[in-house]
């Protein structure tokens, strides 16, 4: 089944003036998931439009269980327990080892939309309509939740969002009570806060270690282009897993690297996030290593 692009959401500001009936969510530390079912068959797409069911196979029982009818699209975050990191665990080819991480690492859907259901296109229907038909469609259960959800104006944002740091989560989203799902655009109309500023780029090799470690930097490109090197932010053994998620990524790169890069190895895209206090020429200053976005 062919995926439908996600809606996106914006970058704001602690102090943003909301207009309207506005809703806030906790913003998960997980993967964002399109779920769409046609009869039997379940399929799960990642934003790279990777399709991922056949390595949660506990998330695909729940949904038949807990979720209504055999015709819809649903909009969710994938998450496991100790985060995003813990979650790049899941992203195996075995099915042995599929097997037995879902039982030892399992997984849970975090759905807050609805798209679809049974046939009818929901996506002009206001996110407070589509709110109400997701109540009425999803039992939570198993490893089905759906993501909590309030009113908020103004002068509330703040407090939630101390209250979403506090309980864990990465920030808040903001979502206009009233909007129509905007399919495959950013849209003003979500808005999320963050706990700190991230940089959206893609690792694209690494560079050779002067010593004992595992390599020396990630070399990074952000839209088309070489984007520096960052090679802070994570420990001797972040390095080892980090090396061997990138061994199983080899490729080669048409991005061109400076001539005098000591590049270790090269690989495909692999979508991730990186912390800097500016962009100098280009280039970030003083990046930190993240996380990186599973594809």
């Amino acid at each position: 089944m062919e995926m439908l692009e996600p809606m996106l959401s914006k970058l704001a500001e602690e102090d943003v003036h909301l207009e309207g009936v506005w809703v806030s969510e906790p913003k998960l530390d997980g993967e964002r998931i399109i779920a769409l079912r046609k009869g039997d068959q379940i399929d799960l797409w990642t934003r790279r439009h990777v399709e991922v069911s056949y390595k949660f196979p506990e998330i695909i029982s729940s949904l038949k269980k807990n979720i209504k009818g055999d015709n819809w699209i649903l909009d969710g975050e994938l998450t496991v327990p100790g985060g995003f990191r813990k979650l790049l665990k899941r992203n195996v080819e075995d099915r042995f080892k599929i097997s037995l991480l879902a039982k030892k690492l399992p997984a849970t859907l975090n759905l807050f939309d609805i798209l679809r259901f049974q046939g009818e296109d929901l996506t002009s229907k206001a996110l407070v309509q589509r709110k109400k038909i997701l109540l009425k469609v999803v039992q939570e259960g198993g490893h089905i939740k759906i993501v909590p959800f309030k009113t908020v104006n103004s002068k509330k944002i703040k407090d939630h969002f101390v209250e979403s740091i506090h309980r864990g989560y990465e920030g808040l989203i903001l979502k206009n009570g009233s909007s129509e799902y905007e399919s495959g655009k950013r849209s003003s109309h979500w808005l999320k806060i963050k706990r700190s500023e991230t940089i959206d780029v893609n690792v694209i090799g690494a560079t050779k270690s002067t010593g004992s470690i595992a390599f020396g930097a990630l070399i990074l490109e952000k839209d088309g282009q070489y984007f520096g090197k960052v090679g802070t932010g994570f420990s001797d053994l972040d390095r080892k897993e980090i090396l061997e998620f990138l061994e199983k990524n080899r490729g080669v790169t048409d991005i061109p690297l400076p001539a005098d890069l000591d590049i270790l190895l090269t690989t495909r895209q692999l979508p991730a996030e990186i912390k800097a206090n500016e962009i100098v020429k280009g280039k970030p200053r003083a990046p930190v290593w993240v996380r990186f976005r599973w594809a």
